[in-house]
């Protein structure tokens, strides 16, 4: 009689077999609920953030204002490649310029380069295609072939940050003004939900795991070679994703930018440094980037000596070079293990330096825009006249632009063709401009270390011995040149002093301090009748203006004869691998670029000189400051302040607590009465998701400073004794009525930099044509 099962005799293998298949259909469906909750969130991610993106702003006619630019001008600006790439600095892993191209939109046809939907992002994106832009991508967005992956890639290049755009609606017709050179709105660096940087990596994720959307990108990308190239093309996005997601710069646990960005600005140097000393480097390096700062325009910045918002830079293909660094251009600093490379392997990067040449040339053409009267309106020219008077009185001694003497030129610019070419920027301290000190403090407090790439202090100290000394034997022949023109004026002996002059040694490659001129010169100096001025010791040093009285330069001559090798030396000695500025960092690591790219296409001393800009010399400042620049067609280049914190100008020359604490950045429209945005603070009226709400009073957003609130009389004891009678942090000069405000805004509609560039000034090319690129 066989046994019949019930359940309670089930065997134990059986009950195995059914509780299995209990934790199988639970875990089916658990999956099942995860992927649901997945698609759904990722949707949430997609879709909801796209309403907080501001609307597209209807154009009806693009103006392209008068520059001086022609049409071959503007496409080799915008288009010319940098050798970026996307990652930042990726090589297998970087964006091929197909894919951007092709790619589509999660849950959307669209592609993700689509003009429309580039422009709601504030990427400028011309009206039709040309041979430099076939596929009709937004200005600064090209590509370059990279040779280590045999394909060309994504290349963003200056031209997308430093390109604006204004709009304005006259007679029911909406206009957009081109201002080239000028600041751009989007917010490329931004990794708020909805933005450029999420989005893009929204729709290549949503591609690589969605079959029906990856077929279909292979076939777009691939053309004839498909299905052949589909493995590999589906592995190369996925070392591309992972890229992305491993860039600790991405991670929003490491909170590195605490301080949104939004529309308009980034933490430029700051991210610079994260870049290649964090992402290329070690994560140890990594900094909180709290100061994010507008994009400047460009015009005229060839003419500064010192650039960038805290005048840390002089040459201008170490800017250039930093710039490209910070975009995305690949320096590998480490083996595939984390070892140092070679020696002779060091700082070989993806920067294209005669590209960066061509692009600096055609920026020295670059003129302030125009004021477009037929668009804004006209010029009150009696008001103008008025604030002509008031700018030459309240704005001229710190924007200039001043001049310097042809000895100054020759010092700091020597291929320059004139004197009138090169102007002196200072920096104003931050307890006298009393501007927000985020950005200036962070360049001076952050720190990295450079040592996981094998370089040594003595390594440091062979780059930077020979601009250092370099700068010392500028410094002498300055001065000198200045103590022989001042006596001359004097009608007081000179000695020796011409002989020595007209036999000081040039610059050379080889730099060797000439300790027998200097001995001589010393010599010389004593040897004139009557006393001569006293010298401070070596080690409190000399600090005095670059152009100044008789005394003021012989003593400076005098010390630096007697003490500035000794003060040279110092500074290299104070060098250290394992904690240097981000000055020091980021000039070094420049120069050693820069040394690399010329001993692989064996560039001699003279060319070098020429492609770095004018002979300038590349060494860090570092002040706790902001410089003041030259304001022609400053009126085009809202919002105002380093920090984007000022609406327009007419706020800036109020009183610092009438300026608006909130307003919206995204909308474009133009305010032609008080110069910049059409101020927009009402959140009620507009609604949350049309842009981004810039608030003034999180750190790094401060508004205050550059006060025009002096009242009169403590404004009357400072113009008569100003060392005796300082004005409070912050304010640099009286109460303005509303009629000056007007006056001076109307001024600035017209104002021009002076001297203006000669007419016929022709950018060098350096002989790019016989440089390997």
């Amino acid at each position: 009689m066989k046994r019949r099962n019930t359940p309670g005799s089930l065997s134990i293998t059986a009950r195995l077999w059914l509780l299995t298949g209990w934790i199988l259909k639970r875990l089916l469906l658990l999956s099942l609920v995860l992927v649901l909750v997945a698609v759904g969130a990722f949707a949430w991610y997609v879709l909801w953030p796209t309403q907080s993106i501001a609307p597209l702003e209807p154009t009806d006619e693009l103006v392209y204002l008068d520059q001086g630019w022609s049409s071959d001008d503007r496409q080799t600006y915008y288009y010319t490649p940098q050798g970026t790439s996307m990652p930042q600095g990726a090589s297998r892993g970087a964006v091929r310029y197909d894919w951007f191209v092709h790619l589509r939109l999660p849950f959307s046809e669209q592609r993700f380069a689509d003009p429309e939907h580039l422009r709601r992002y504030r990427f400028l994106v011309d009206p039709a295609p040309t041979p430099q832009n076939p596929d009709l991508l937004p200005v600064g967005f090209t590509r370059h072939f990279d040779t280590l992956i045999g394909d060309e890639v994504l290349d963003i290049t200056c031209a997308a940050c430093h390109s604006g755009q204004l709009h304005y609606t006259q007679g029911g017709k909406n206009y957009a003004l081109r201002i080239d050179g000028g600041q751009a709105m989007h917010a490329l660096t931004d990794s708020a939900r909805g933005q450029f940087a999420p989005m893009l990596l929204a729709s290549l994720a949503y591609t690589a795991v969605n079959p029906f959307k990856f077929d279909q990108f292979a076939r777009d990308v691939l053309g004839s070679r498909y299905p052949a190239g589909k493995a590999q093309l589906r592995s190369n996005l996925w070392t591309s994703l992972q890229h992305f997601l491993s860039d600790p710069q991405n991670n929003p646990v490491k909170h590195l930018y605490p301080v949104e960005e939004g529309y308009g600005r980034t933490d430029a140097l700051g991210r610079i440094g994260n870049t290649v000393f964090g992402d290329h480097l070690i994560p140890a390096n990594l900094q909180v980037g709290a100061a994010p700062v507008s994009y400047p325009y460009l015009w005229n910045i060839w003419k500064f000596d010192w650039v960038q918002y805290n005048g840390s830079v002089a040459q201008p293909l170490a800017r250039n070079i930093g710039e490209a660094l910070g975009v995305g251009a690949r320096v590998p600093l480490l083996s595939d293990t984390g070892a140092p490379l070679p020696a002779s392997e060091r700082f070989r990067s993806s920067v294209r330096v005669p590209d960066l040449v061509r692009i600096e040339g055609r920026l020295q053409a670059l003129e302030p825009p125009v004021w477009p009267e037929a668009v804004f309106g006209p010029v009150d020219r009696g008001l103008a006249l008025t604030g002509r008077t008031l700018f030459v009185e309240h704005c001229q001694s710190c924007h200039g632009p001043h001049s310097v003497t042809p000895a100054r030129q020759q010092a700091s610019a020597p291929l320059k063709p004139s004197p009138s070419l090169e102007w002196r920027i200072e920096v104003l301290p931050l307890e006298h401009i009393g501007t927000d000190p985020a950005a200036a403090r962070g360049f001076l407090e952050r720190h990295y270390d450079l040592s996981p790439t094998g370089l040594t202090d003595a390594d440091l100290e062979s780059a930077m011995q020979p601009l250092l000394y370099r700068q010392l034997i500028r410094e002498v022949r300055y001065r000198l040149h200045e103590v022989i023109r001042l006596r001359e004026q004097q009608a007081l002996p000179l000695g020796e002093l011409p002989l020595l002059l007209a036999a000081y040694p040039s610059d050379s490659a080889e730099v060797q301090i000439p300790q027998p001129t200097f001995n001589a010169i010393g010599r010389a100096l004593a040897a004139l009748p009557g006393a001569l001025p006293k010298v401070p010791d070596a080690a409190t040093g000399v600090v005095d203006p670059l152009e100044c009285d008789l005394d003021c330069q012989t003593v400076a001559l005098l010390w630096n004869l007697a003490h500035g090798r000794s003060k040279a030396d110092a500074a290299l000695d104070a060098l250290d691998v394992r904690r240097l500025t981000e000055g020091e960092a980021l000039g070094v690591t420049g120069i050693l670029i820069k040394d690399r790219y010329y001993q692989d296409y064996a560039i001699g001393f003279e060319q070098q000189q020429c492609l770095e800009g004018f002979g300038t010399l590349d060494l860090p400042q570092q002040i706790a400051g902001y410089k003041p620049r030259p304001l022609a067609g400053v009126w085009a280049t809202p919002p105002f302040l380093h920090n984007g914190s000022v609406p327009t100008i007419d706020q800036l020359l109020s009183p610092p607590e009438s300026r608006d604490a909130r307003f919206l950045l995204g909308p474009r429209e133009y305010d032609p009465e008080h110069l910049g945005y059409l101020v927009i603070n009402d959140a009620a009226a507009t609604g949350e998701e049309h842009g981004f709400w810039f608030d003034t009073s999180l750190e790094g957003n401060g508004n205050g400073g550059h006060a025009f609130v002096a009242d009169a009389e403590l404004w009357s004891r400072h113009q008569a004794a100003p060392d005796a009678n300082p004005l409070p942090s912050g304010v640099i000069g009286p109460l303005l009525s509303q009629h000056q405000k007007m006056a001076l805004l109307e001024y600035l509609k017209i104002h021009r930099d002076s001297p203006a560039t000669p007419a016929d000034f022709r950018a060098s090319d350096c002989g790019l044509a016989e440089v390997a690129r």
